[in-house]
């Protein structure tokens, strides 16, 4: 079994080629952590207070701009600054179970199962960040793809989990895709070099707040 990189955040990622199929092997545990949480069922309304909403079309050459890095850069901080010592406690129980070096896929489930005491935490935070997103006059699909760009140029990956499709498929009694929980970023810088340069003011910003996207903020 391929073993996990865990970089500063909860960031799943084969070294090697990663198959098709380990995003959704690693969205089924995220699901089994959701239901456990009732909280969690709150997410998909929290999301409804973003403000600004329909289709996000992303330009063809996938060139990021000043405004839209400064938008990203924006968010993140808000959720930081508004969490305060909390955010302190967010990365340090990540830290803990990166100390792991040896963890492997079959690992995955008890790792999730470990951030289940953050819920909480973790629902201030999607507060916050819907709160600014609206304050960046951004939708939730646009700050998405200017965060994988981003992170694409930095040279970091990070698993995007999407717990609000978890909470509404299991609404539906339908099962999730693999879409609710994609591998994003890059290992290694990637992307148009425009981006790379864009990004290198902030990039220690960026890999300083990974932990939260990799939690989907």
């Amino acid at each position: 079994m391929k073993k996990l990189a865990l970089g500063c955040g909860v960031v799943l990622l084969l070294t090697g080629v990663v198959a098709a199929g380990v995003a959704y092997y690693v969205f089924r545990q995220v699901s089994s952590v959701v239901t456990q949480f009732a909280e969690l069922s709150q997410v998909p309304d929290i999301e409804r207070g973003v403000r600004k909403r329909g289709p996000f079309n992303p330009p063809p050459d996938a060139i990021l701009t000043e405004r839209q890095v400064e938008q990203l850069v924006q968010v993140q901080q808000e959720v930081r600054r508004r969490l305060g010592e909390h955010m302190k406690a967010f990365e340090a129980k990540y830290h803990q179970l990166a100390e792991k070096h040896d963890a492997t896929l079959a690992d995955a489930p008890a790792l999730l199962q470990a951030y289940g005491d953050l819920a909480r935490t973790w629902l201030d935070a999607k507060r916050v960040q819907v709160e600014a997103l609206n304050a960046a006059d951004l939708s939730l699909e646009e700050y998405r793809w200017i965060r994988d760009q981003a992170y694409r140029a930095v040279g970091q990956p990070f698993l995007d989990l999407d717990i609000a499709k978890l909470v509404e498929d299991a609404r539906r009694g339908v099962s999730s895709s693999e879409t609710v929980g994609q591998l994003k970023g890059a290992i290694g810088a990637a992307g148009p070099e425009a981006n790379k340069k864009l990004v290198e003011r902030v990039k220690k910003i960026l890999e300083d707040n990974l932990a939260l996207a990799s939690f989907g903020l």
